[in-house]
């Protein structure tokens, strides 16, 4: 294979995003241009570059997004805290599936919102309602996913280590948790979706600061380009950070793909 057939290869898939978020943007802008769509709720990409830069250049923008992505940051390192042992145990300890089963298909199912008001009576308005919410939120995908990642751990590789007097601790950490990594890396870019979307909803309700603050005041003034601003800059980070993960994700799986090739 040539070398230009290889680079082209590697970049399609870039070259072709980029494309599609080019035809995006021409035909948002043409549709606001001929009024295609009702005029004052959807602005032009020029004015909402403009709010972006008062934004940025008041502080207002980094400030809040600050404040979401710490938030969910935490949140996110609270999930995995609980999650991945959690989905461990329930493949290895026996009868401790038939306990914790029920209860993650019951919340795995409910709109982690509604925990809010709950919330907020008990902790009341601020950080640590938000970060509850989206412990939980972040906690249930990697449950599941640790869960199937534990599951599909080789049989012999469990049979080898207890024969060589490996502790169930040490067959957890030191055969089970490994094996089991590219589907907890997996949950953790589901989970860190569902953060990210669950930071903003919590803020918009009763949060004092975040993006999703931003996002609910500017709607509710009716200056649609601020927020329009404010999404896309939410958007951007977002994308940033999962393409980060993902990198990160294939770094760390080098070692699982070339034993999986040599084994």
């Amino acid at each position: 294979m040539s070398a230009s057939l290889r680079l082209g290869q590697r970049y399609a898939p870039a070259l072709t995003g980029t494309f599609a978020v080019a035809v995006l943007f021409l035909v948002w802008q043409a549709a606001v241009h001929w009024h295609w769509l009702a005029e004052g709720f959807v602005p032009s990409l020029q004015d909402i570059w403009r709010a972006v830069v008062h934004l940025v250049h008041t502080g207002e923008l980094q400030s809040n997004l600050a404040a979401t992505l710490i938030s969910s940051a935490w949140g996110l390192a609270a999930g995995l805290l609980i999650g991945v042992p959690v989905g461990l145990l329930m493949a290895t300890v026996p009868g401790f599936e038939r306990i914790v089963a029920p209860v993650v298909r019951c919340t795995y199912a409910l709109p982690k919102t509604t925990l809010i008001p709950l919330l907020v009576l008990w902790f009341g308005v601020g950080g640590a309602t938000n970060v509850i919410v989206i412990a939980v939120t972040a906690a249930l995908p990697l449950i599941v996913y640790s869960l199937r990642g534990a599951r599909e751990v080789p049989r012999v590789l469990l049979w080898s280590a207890r024969s060589l007097g490996t502790s169930r601790a040490g067959l957890l950490w030191r055969v089970v948790l490994p094996a089991a990594l590219p589907q907890i890396l997996t949950g953790t870019r589901v989970s860190l979706g569902f953060t990210l979307l669950v930071a903003i909803s919590c803020e918009m309700i009763v949060s004092n600061q975040g993006i999703g603050k931003l996002i609910g005041q500017y709607g509710d003034q009716g200056s649609y380009d601020y927020l329009f601003a404010a999404l896309f800059a939410t958007t951007l980070v977002a994308y940033g950070l999962d393409t980060l993960l993902n990198a990160s994700t294939r770094a760390l799986l080098r070692w699982h793909e070339t034993a999986q090739r040599h084994g």
